[in-house]
Order: structure tokens, then C-alpha cells, then sequence
């Protein structure tokens, strides 16, 4: 009898699963992988960090959602309500604890878990933003600069985005469900931590192309147009006529 590692095994199945959709499906399940054991793992905010948004520096303090155990809180594309695609009534878990905010979409129960899985294994989209509603907040100095900081908010949405507010400590990484325990407060997983550090590398090489293309690629000053003959020639006889006057004028003299 053959014995068949589990890690192959799933291996097998994902491949069959996949083949059975691009059989079934034609060319778009061919792009898209098979989501059913995937999920999307990350962090939407990290506590006590200031971040620039909208003009000021803004602040979250750890406990500010305290109050939102029982509120709906919905997972979108860009903040766009109309691209909603999972909530915490189905296939969206919220994990605060007292450094940040840890989430997991189940791909495989959400809308267009397949495309949320393309763009962000592909880095188009990979970056995390909250959306909430300040209840209660106060201006802080911190390191010298004026910063807002919120204390009570309520939990509106979160977002998967090319950019968010929060930088480096608002990403998104897909994972095994498999092979991937689902984030516990309290604890940030090997996995995290080297997602977070390749978040970190990501924007960096981002921001450095972004740099480059604002040096390199910018639009040339305008080009003075050159001079017609006509031009030139009505030019010469304006000199020549202010010669003469000048010379006129010294002979009356």
C-alpha cells in the first residue's frame, strides 16, 4: 500500500481542485488559484504609534475599540462600500489586543476571494487601513509634534489597499489555512513577523521607484519657440529706426 504524506496529500487535492476549475471554468479560473484553505492574515493598525493622516498626526491608543465587541465591522477593496465583500457576520475575524488590531478573511467564504488572493500575492494590493468613528479624542506633544489622540472609536470597516495611513504596521498576507493557525491576541506568529518585515522591504522599493520616476520621468521645461526671419527682421529695422533717432538727436545738439 502507498502511504502519502498529508502535507502531499493537500498538495494533490489542490492541484485536482484546480485542474476541475480550469476544466469547468475556462481562462479566468486558469489566472486564479484555488482559495477554498486560504486565507488572508495581517494587522490593520498597530496601538501608541503616531502616523500622518489627512494634515495631522493621529494616533490610535490601545483599548480605543474596546467598546465595539458586538459591532459589525465590514471588509472592503479601497474603502469603497461597494466593493464590500465579507463582514464579521460570515467570513471576517477581528483580533485586538493591547499592541493592535490582527484580522483573518477567509477567502474561501468571501466574494472574490480569488482576486483578493491575486492582488495581494502579486503586491497590487498588500496594505491594510481602518476606517472608524472617533467617539473621544485629545491633542498630545510626542517627540516634540502635536498629535491627535484617539481614545474611543467604534469600528466601522477595514480595508485591503495599495497604501495605507498606518504604513508599515498595516498589511495583509495569504496563508494556509491549513498549515497557519488563525491569529490570537496576544501573540504575533513567526509568520507574521517575517510578513511584516517583507511589508517593510516592499514600500521602501516602492517609494525608491516612486522617486525615481518623479526624477527621471518628469515632463521637460517648455522649449522656447525659435525666432521667425519675419520676426528677426522686424527686430533689426526697431533697432536700426532707434539708431537714427538717437543719432538725430545728438547732431541737434
Amino acid at each position: 500500500m502507498i502511504q502519502i504524506d498529508t502535507a502531499d496529500a493537500r498538495l494533490l487535492e489542490r492541484n485536482e481542485a484546480r485542474a476541475y476549475r480550469v476544466q469547468s471554468g475556462g481562462a479566468m479560473n486558469a489566472i486564479f488559484d484555488v482559495v477554498e484553505d486560504q486565507a488572508l492574515d495581517g494587522q490593520v493598525v498597530k496601538f501608541d504609534v503616531p502616523f500622518p493622516y489627512k494634515g495631522d498626526l493621529i494616533m490610535l491608543r490601545a483599548g480605543c475599540f474596546d467598546d465595539d465587541n458586538n459591532q459589525r465591522v465590514t471588509f472592503r477593496l479601497d474603502h469603497e462600500a461597494s466593493m464590500e465583500v465579507a463582514s464579521t457576520d460570515d467570513a471576517l475575524d477581528i483580533i485586538a489586543d493591547d499592541d493592535g488590531v490582527q484580522f483573518r478573511l477567509d477567502l474561501g467564504k468571501c466574494k472574490l476571494g480569488p482576486m483578493i488572493a491575486q492582488m495581494c500575492k502579486s503586491d497590487n494590493r498588500s496594505a491594510m487601513s481602518v476606517g472608524s468613528q472617533i467617539l473621544d479624542e485629545r491633542k498630545e506633544t510626542i517627540n516634540g509634534q502635536t498629535v491627535r489622540v484617539v481614545t474611543r472609536a467604534r469600528m466601522t470597516e477595514i480595508s485591503l489597499c495599495g497604501e495605507g495611513a498606518a504604513g508599515e504596521n498595516a498589511f495583509a498576507m495569504v496563508v494556509d489555512k491549513t498549515f497557519t493557525p488563525k491569529p490570537v491576541a496576544g501573540s504575533r506568529s513567526a509568520t507574521f513577523n517575517a510578513a511584516q518585515a517583507l511589508h517593510k522591504v516592499a514600500r521602501k522599493v516602492r517609494n525608491l521607484k516612486a522617486q525615481i520616476a518623479a526624477t527621471y520621468d518628469a515632463p521637460p521645461p517648455p522649449v522656447r519657440p525659435s525666432m521667425t526671419v519675419g520676426e528677426s527682421n522686424r527686430l533689426q529695422t526697431l533697432e536700426t529706426e532707434r539708431m537714427q533717432k538717437h543719432a538725430r538727436l545728438l547732431h541737434c545738439l
